[in-house]
């Protein structure tokens, strides 16, 4: 065989093993991706180290505004240097931020991890997906994008899943009181290095000059003078800020609610019950099309955050009736109803939004608004997340849950009557 066939051969024949090698590897880091066995505990590790709601609300509030301030810089990194950098740094950074919280317990060790945390969250916001479909490309199969996304992001919610099935039985075992929040930090930290282990193993795709930070800037207020982005970005801030309040007061709200429920108090039950919330809202994303043509696009907008305001008004109803002596278990099992009202605009709310960016907003804005609408609800719930845990603090559960209900029924009425005429009717591409 001729020198130059041999070297055809040898460049060409394993080009299928290669690939489905790069999608193995993708799979299993997308099931330790967020390893997070620590999760459902860290407010009340944090309360054992001297933390009140708070100061709880100011680190929440730290980790945003890291986000926020990274995602800039570490998306142009990611364009510099390619994908697969970021897959390990993003990981390794997880495990020193972890690994702080871990070691360093005072309030100054906490902001300082819940800093790192949210730094390695931008890292890891877009180069997953980037290089999945990088290599599908490369092989001329990028028609699987959405199958192989889909199984990743299958495997992302399982993993999630079970580790907090896993964290909730190292915190009970872990002791005799059932307080071993450490071990399931320490669970995370060993999640989060096998997730850097194996992005070490994947193939590099190369990076890609990175664009100007003046050019993004200059493009982003381009498409910012737009009323429909305006209003969409005015619309995520809102829905984002009522979505990620009663998440970060879930464990808030279990400890304060265990006496009348015994349960709340279990790690192994709160472990369950953060997976099954895991596991509710993964299959709704598929339902967006269904419930488009059923109900369509106005009505779910509209939904969307009135399910939540709805659900906050329950919850401070029944934090209400247990400050007055008149809690009872029925009543927590009916705020703890609302978790699980809560994951269905939670499961819906990103595709419906990128349904609405893809497919109403010309190609040449996308990227730019979908990073306006990330760096524009993290810097908002930055701000609200002390704010309302603030309130917590001084005026009790009740008064943050109702406050942040009627905030949220008078900003979303104000955005959604606000918004330009016909915006939300059909399919079709907005003028650019």
């Amino acid at each position: 065989m001729p020198a130059g066939a041999r070297r055809a051969g040898v460049a060409t024949c394993p080009a299928l093993p290669t690939l489905e090698r790069q999608l193995r590897l993708l799979r299993h880091f997308a099931a330790v991706t967020y390893p997070f066995a620590c999760v459902p505990f860290l407010f009340l590790y944090f309360q054992d180290h001297g933390l009140d709601d708070q100061g709880y609300g100011v680190v929440i509030g730290a980790y945003y505004a890291a986000m926020f301030l990274a995602e800039l810089p570490t998306g142009l990194l990611a364009d510099r240097f390619g994908p697969k950098p970021m897959l390990v740094a993003g990981p390794l950074l997880l495990a020193a931020g972890f690994g702080l919280l871990l070691v360093w317990r005072t309030f100054a060790g906490f902001l300082a991890g819940e800093i790192l945390l949210g730094l390695a969250h931008a890292v890891l916001s877009g180069p997953p997906s980037v290089l999945l479909y990088e290599t599908l490309r490369e092989h001329d199969a990028s028609g699987r994008y959405l199958v192989e996304e889909a199984r990743c992001g299958r495997n992302r919610l399982l993993g999630t899943g079970l580790s907090f099935l896993l964290g909730g039985a190292l915190t009970r075992l872990g002791n005799d009181t059932g307080t071993a929040y450490a071990w399931a930090i320490a669970a995370t930290c060993i999640g989060n290095l096998a997730a850097a282990a194996i992005a070490m193993g994947l193939r590099p795709e190369p990076g890609r000059p990175a664009v100007p930070l003046r050019v993004f800037a200059a493009q982003l207020a381009h498409d910012l003078a737009k009323p429909p982005v305006r209003w969409l970005l005015g619309y995520w801030v809102v829905l984002f800020a009522l979505l990620r309040f009663p998440f970060h007061d879930y464990q808030p709200y279990l400890r304060a609610a265990a006496p009348l429920e015994p349960w709340c108090a279990d790690p192994l039950w709160v472990g369950g019950l953060f997976a099954l919330l895991n596991l509710v809202a993964a299959p709704l994303s598929g339902k967006v099309p269904a419930l488009v043509a059923l109900v369509g696009r106005r009505g779910l907008f509209w939904g969307m955050p009135l399910v939540l305001v709805a659900s906050l008004l329950v919850m401070a109803g029944e934090r209400h009736a247990a400050a007055l002596g008149a809690g009872s278990r029925g009543l927590v099992w009916l705020g703890l109803a609302m978790f699980f009202v809560q994951q269905v605009p939670f499961g819906l709310h990103m595709a419906l939004v990128q349904e609405f960016v893809n497919h109403r907003i010309g190609s040449r804005a996308r990227t730019t608004v979908l990073s306006a609408l990330s760096l524009g609800a993290r810097l908002a719930y930055a701000g609200l997340n002390v704010l309302l845990f603030w309130v917590q603090d001084t005026g009790g559960m009740a008064v943050a849950f109702a406050g942040a209900a009627a905030g949220g029924l008078v900003l979303t009425c104000l955005v959604m009557w606000t918004r330009p005429k016909g915006l939300l009717r059909g399919a079709g591409e907005l003028p650019d």
